[in-house]
């Protein structure tokens, strides 16, 4: 006979506000950003960008940034370069859970190609009540 425990949730894990449509644009624009000064960590529960629209001769760049002291400077975690019409059986990317304490940034360029408006979708997961 199985057993089963019950035990509360910890992390919130919700949808941000900072998801939705962005207009490219080409230098780097932060479509996602978190500051704190806070000592707790939590989690960017990740990203979904849809690439869909870009069309031959487009290039994007999306990079991905972190604090890693309090007070400290923007360190780049990732950089990754997208060129024209994408896959059809993978036209989005998905950005993987990371870890953060004082800041995370996505920001995305556009730098080639007729200016693009990319969907995305971030996901952040706090400590429930704060």
């Amino acid at each position: 006979m199985a057993g089963g425990t019950s035990v509360p949730p910890i992390l919130s894990l919700r949808r941000s506000s900072q998801s939705g449509s962005k207009a490219m644009t080409v230098a780097y624009t932060a479509v996602y950003s978190e500051l704190s000064s806070n000592i707790m960590a939590y989690l960017f529960g990740g990203a979904r960008i849809n690439l869909t629209p870009m069309e031959a001769g487009d290039h994007i760049d999306i990079r991905v940034r972190k604090i890693l002291v309090d007070g400290g400077a923007w360190v780049n975690v990732d950089l990754l370069g997208y060129d024209d019409v994408q896959p059809t059986n993978h036209p989005s990317i998905s950005i993987l859970a990371i870890p953060d304490v004082y800041g995370i940034e996505v920001s995305i360029a556009q730098t080639a190609g007729v200016l693009r408006t990319i969907e995305c979708e971030f996901y952040v997961a706090k400590i429930l009540g704060v």
